[in-house]
């Protein structure tokens, strides 16, 4: 009899470790950052990247952010938790990997900040002396499971990993002289805000590369959206993004020029989800994946 409990104690044991492992992902050895970025991020970076003068314009960003840094760098580390080995190990852990999935050579500092809304941003930028940085809010860490804070991480890695923040203030150096102009002023507003969309997009790519999984990623947007941890149906939220995306391919032009015009700093929650889900299902993201080792 106890030999029996013994034994069905240890099956017990065996089943649900297996049960916890995260299933095999891929390290993304020698990833670039123009294989994951959206079509339209990937080729205004690639225009500022060969713009005259670019170096020069760089290397000016780049010594004002260092200041910038320095400034936030401080404020988090007098007024939030810096995690490391030793202080939330388990995060930490999981921030190195999502580094080694999207062959990050430099880990950033990340801190975990107390507020009451669930966040994470990151100044987007890889210093040359110091460690990037990425916030999480102590809301996020409390509201959302293992998995989906990394992909969340991981989302904040591919800003610094397209180097997001460089790029974007390139290219509104770039567009100062034009935006004064009638017309064509507009124009440049309108692509700028379309870049930073498609910015955010790219760094949902990235987050789907570090989970490997579109009902984390998806999970983690919607109990960011939905602000509570009780939402939980990832295939109701894929759906309902889906049903969006559909409805308004149908919807009077009057009511999509409406929508299209909105101002804002993200794009549609619903949309970033069905842009991922199509992208997950891409020869691109499949041959991301196919061309790295599991580790």
């Amino acid at each position: 009899m106890i030999r029996s409990m013994l034994m069905a104690s240890l099956l017990f044991q065996v089943v649900t470790s297996l049960s916890t492992m995260p299933s095999a992902r891929v390290s993304l050895g020698g990833i670039d950052a123009s294989s994951f970025r959206h079509p339209l991020d990937r080729d205004l970076t690639s225009f500022i990247r060969s713009a005259p003068l670019n170096g020069v314009a760089e290397e000016a960003i780049r010594r004002s952010f260092s200041l910038v840094e320095q400034g936030v760098r401080l404020d988090l580390l007098s007024s939030s938790v810096k995690v490391s080995p030793d202080q939330m190990p388990d995060l930490h852990e999981s921030m190195l990997e999502a580094c080694n999935v999207l062959d990050l050579a430099t880990p950033p500092d990340l801190y975990v900040q107390s507020s009451p809304q669930a966040n994470a941003y990151t100044l987007a930028l890889q210093g040359r002396d110091t460690a990037p940085i990425v916030v999480v809010t102590s809301a996020l860490v409390d509201r959302c499971t293992a998995p989906e804070i990394q992909a969340i991480i991981g989302h904040e890695l591919g800003h610094i990993k397209c180097e997001h923040s460089l790029y974007l203030t390139l290219g509104g150096f770039a567009t100062t002289p034009l935006r004064g102009m009638p017309f064509v002023g507009a124009q440049m507003e309108s692509l700028l805000d379309q870049w930073r969309l498609s910015a955010e997009y790219s760094c949902d790519r990235a987050a789907m590369l570090v989970a490997q999984d579109v009902s984390v990623v998806a999970g983690a947007m919607l109990k960011l959206f939905a602000g509570t941890k009780k939402a939980t149906n990832t295939k109701a939220f894929i759906d309902q993004c889906l049903e969006y995306d559909e409805l308004l391919k149908s919807a009077n032009p009057l009511v999509r020029a409406s929508v299209s015009m909105q101002q804002r700093t993200h794009p549609l929650p619903v949309k970033r989800v069905a842009q991922l889900e199509k992208w997950a299902k891409s020869k691109d993201y499949e041959n991301i994946v196919k061309s790295s080792a599991t580790y």
